[in-house]
């Protein structure tokens, strides 16, 4: 158990050790991930609870240390009757058996959380795979893995990248802009599970990834800032009318639990039904999951909309360029595949939510998620038929590309048998005479080896020109070429002039 995602010694630990034997994936940490991402104290938790009324007013608390939240879960039992969402991000031994000794969840929702990639390259027993579809319960649990777009304000290689914390991968992509920045496709995961209490209340733990701050390996230049791209998502809540634009709270799009905390403290009350009096939406745990599936989803908007602009500029190429096929051709492959991905995110998505595949009637309500993320599978899988379209058009070109550079390596030999044409019979009328006695230079008839050479040279040339216009067909039968005929110029359009239609 030295390498496996366990928790500091105590009863969690013990209830991991329990259940290995039906689990096998929590013997074994994820091997991508270093010592040091698990390490006491690298995390950050976030509490924000609210009494239990219609209309919920979440404050917030900031853990310092696991300490403190060991003393906070000592002080409130099971009984409460408040309504609590505590945000974990990051993950490390301590805070785990914190959560894991007063929670006892499963252990599969750090372990799905803490794997970095959807299968390990070396074959090891960790894996990211859906348990069965039968046996998930989005009412009590899920995981949902998205894609975050930063820029970067410098110009990276498009080199296998990943965060230093999570150690998630972060695909580079060259911005379309000519300014020295990239933009970086970031892989995040973020986990839900609730459970109700015996007073009424219930509980709810979200686990986040932390922002990107470093890269591994370190670029050669030193520590990048990044930034999200282009400002962030666009925010999915109804903007406020127009005399309380200026002092609603601005949402900074910091890091998934900082747009939790925005929305959960500042726009919970959105999610209540004033019209019935006798229903309160939050009075169920599943409603503190809704921010957390429409932020995922603005996520996968923006990144939908970035592809889009990416591929009508391949495109473009296409027409205008003949010697970048390849570079060309593995932006589309990188397009193509990334696709794919994302696709097999957003049916886990839709599977783990219990979502239908199939796209039903567009609704007009903000608050309907399960469209949002049919629109996503459908427009990711059809991004990728289009790239993959645009791919073959590409592979074509290549191919119109490498018969150009034959043609042109076969005028280069016909260069070559031009000059041998002209230096051959020089040569053989020389060999003939053999260059001796009266014909040799400076003697009396020298002149008749450039008579005889000129005319040898002059025959070539004309055998060699009627050869070549005799044999036309691909059979290399004797033909001779036939007269032109006249041309009759015929009128191929309705707005030919009328000295287009006299012949010549």
């Amino acid at each position: 158990m030295r390498r496996s995602l366990t928790c500091s010694a105590g009863p969690y630990l013990d209830h991991i050790k329990a259940l290995c034997g039906s689990n096998p994936g929590l013997k074994t940490r994820d091997p991508a991930n270093k010592e040091s991402q698990m390490r006491d104290g690298n995390a950050k938790v976030v509490l924000l609870e609210s009494p239990p009324t219609k209309q919920p007013e979440f404050s917030r608390t900031d853990f310092k240390s696991v300490t403190e939240l060991r003393r906070h879960f000592e002080e409130n039992k099971d009984s409460h009757a408040q309504r609590r969402v505590y945000i974990m991000e990051g993950l490390a031994r301590d805070y785990i058996a914190a959560m894991g000794d007063h929670f006892f969840m499963d252990p599969s929702f750090f372990v799905r959380q803490e794997r970095t990639c959807p299968w390990s390259n070396d074959f090891t027993p960790t894996s990211d795979a859906l348990p069965p579809p039968s046996s998930l319960n989005p009412e009590k649990t899920f995981l949902l893995q998205y894609c975050e777009l930063r820029q970067f304000q410098a110009s990276l290689p498009n080199a296998p990248f990943f965060c230093n914390e999570t150690g998630r991968h972060v695909g580079m992509t060259a911005a379309r802009t000519k300014n020295d920045t990239t933009v970086a496709i970031l892989r995040r995961k973020v986990s839900w599970w609730c459970r109700t209490t015996e007073g009424g209340g219930w509980d709810v733990v979200i686990l986040c990834d932390p922002q990107l701050r470093d890269l591994r390996p370190e670029p050669k230049r030193g520590r990048i800032s990044n930034v999200p791209f282009q400002g962030g998502y666009l925010d999915f809540v109804p903007p406020p009318p127009h005399d309380r634009a200026a002092s609603a709270p601005k949402h900074q799009h910091c890091s998934m639990l900082e747009d939790l905390c925005h929305y959960l403290t500042n726009h919970s009350s959105l999610l209540t039904d004033e019209e019935d009096s006798g229903q309160d939406e939050w009075r169920l745990p599943q409603t503190s999951s809704f921010f957390v599936k429409k932020i995922v989803a603005a996520h996968y908007l923006q990144l939908i909309d970035y592809i889009k602009a990416m591929l009508p500029s391949l495109e473009l190429r296409l027409t205008t360029a003949w010697l970048e096929e390849q570079g060309q051709w593995k932006s589309l492959q990188t397009i193509s595949r990334r696709c794919g991905n994302y696709h097999d995110d957003v049916e886990d998505i839709l599977l783990s939510l219990g979502y239908r595949l199939d796209q039903n009637q567009v609704r007009t309500d903000w608050k309907d998620c399960e469209t949002d993320f049919q629109y996503i599978y459908h427009r990711l899988k059809t991004l990728k038929q289009r790239a993959d379209n645009l791919m073959q058009a590409m592979t074509g070109l290549a191919s119109i590309a490498g018969n150009r550079q034959n043609l042109e390596e076969a005028k280069r030999v016909k260069r070559l048998n031009l000059l041998a044409l002209f230096f051959i019979p020089l040569a053989y009328t020389s060999s003939l005479f053999s260059m001796q006695e009266s014909y040799a230079p400076g003697n009396n008839k020298f002149w008749v080896y450039w008579v005889i050479a000129i005319g040898a040279v002059l025959f070539t040339v004309v055998a060699t020109w009627a050869l070549d216009s005799a044999f036309l067909d691909d059979s290399a039968q004797w033909k001779l070429p036939r007269p032109l005929k006249p041309f009759k110029r015929k009128i191929s359009s309705l707005f030919s002039s009328e000295s287009d239609r006299s012949t010549d």
